[in-house]
């Protein structure tokens, strides 16, 4: 790639980086998470501007943008690690709406270069001890393993996904199509549990418009789930909430986001919360009626059901995101990995601490 320069500048005026922000994602193929969108809504609460890194070619247009937060991570008490921290915060408030498939918003091609050109600049610049890229993928690791810094896995967990495309292919059309697909034990749980959900009446998907009454009905079912396991769920959290209903008032009516109920004569089950980006659905969030026959899956038919929705609406993945949860590689097959990473400069304190990592490693091993 010709030469690259970068630019490293606090935000000034969000109306311009958005005009520039848009520019950008018409030309490359982003994730949802890495779009004005998503990356708009997030920017609005701040408290403080992020840091807009901006890597241009020879001619001035963006090749990447990234927006780096700074703070201060105080380890084992001791330790105290200055972070810059791409699109989120290090507060676990805040980042509890958790962003995947984190990098710089940049052509896939341009990802190797554009970091490195962006390593370079932040190391001129220092005043910083590690880069936190959260929600990252196996290739944008493997990305940052080649910029010259150390690099740790902070936390990884894997993800799952249904290939839409490929079940068209094989002339698959509907929900009996696709569950016929899956492992034996799978399909007998989901058969029997239809066919109970049935009895009650005909099953439907349908979207909603009503944001507070749809996040009333999920909101109850997601937080019982919840309490039941001692703790509070996502809705729970106002900033999380805070954060969704901005997002979604601007995407709903630009079809980037759907609501979705299930019911079985008119008695709703399920209720889904889904990203809706460039032939690609996300699964972000889900409540599920607590039924008392524990034959009946209202989350395994629900989602079913959204596959259908999008099989036939000519859609390419339905992706369950990260989780290692048993039903989401029951209901599809193995993603990428989603990893939260820090690159490192080699400083005395980050080796010293990387060394006792590994011995305590050896040690659990």
């Amino acid at each position: 790639m010709a030469s690259l320069s970068v630019d490293l500048t606090p935000m000034t005026d969000a109306d311009a980086l958005a005009k520039r922000w848009r520019a950008l994602e018409a030309r490359v193929d982003g994730a949802f998470f890495l779009s004005w969108t998503w990356i708009g809504a997030w920017v609005a609460k701040l408290e403080r501007p992020p840091l807009v890194l901006a890597v241009t070619d020879e001619a001035g247009d963006d090749v990447a943008l990234g927006l780096f937060t700074q703070t201060v991570e105080q380890r084992q008490k001791v330790l105290r690690v200055r972070q810059l921290r791409l699109h989120d915060t290090g507060e676990r408030t805040a980042d509890a709406i958790t962003i995947e498939y984190n990098s710089l918003l940049c052509a896939p091609e341009s990802e190797a270069a554009a970091w490195a050109a962006a390593s370079v600049a932040l190391r001129a610049r220092g005043g910083w001890d590690e880069i936190i890229v959260s929600g990252a993928t196996n290739t944008t690791a493997d990305v940052l393993a080649n910029l010259g810094l150390g690099l740790h896995r902070r936390a990884e967990t894997s993800s799952a996904f249904v290939d839409l495309a490929a079940l068209r292919t094989q002339g698959i059309k509907d929900h009996a199509g696709y569950i016929g697909t899956l492992g034996k034990s799978t399909r007998s749980q989901m058969r029997r549990s239809i066919r109970l959900y049935e009895e009650r009446g005909p099953l439907t998907l349908t979207a909603c418009e009503d944001v507070d009454q749809f996040f009333a009905e999920l909101g109850e079912h997601h937080e019982a789930k919840w309490r039941e396991a001692g703790t509070d769920g996502a809705t729970a959290n106002a900033v999380y909430m805070d954060f969704h209903r901005r997002m979604i008032a601007d995407a709903l009516p630009r079809g980037e986001i759907e609501l979705l109920r299930a019911d079985a004569g008119g008695e709703a089950f399920g209720w889904l919360y889904n990203f809706v980006w460039r032939g690609q659905v996300l699964f972000y969030l889900s409540g599920f009626r607590a039924e008392d026959d524990n034959r009946l899956k209202p989350g395994l038919v629900t989602h079913a059901l959204a596959v259908e929705r999008h099989l036939r609406a000519g859609r390419d993945v339905y992706d369950f995101m990260g989780g290692a949860n048993r039903y989401k590689t029951n209901l599809g097959q193995a993603g990428p990995d989603i990893i939260s990473l820090a690159v490192q400069r080699q400083i005395p304190k980050l080796a010293i601490e990387g060394l006792v990592r590994g011995l305590k490693g050896r040690l659990r091993a």
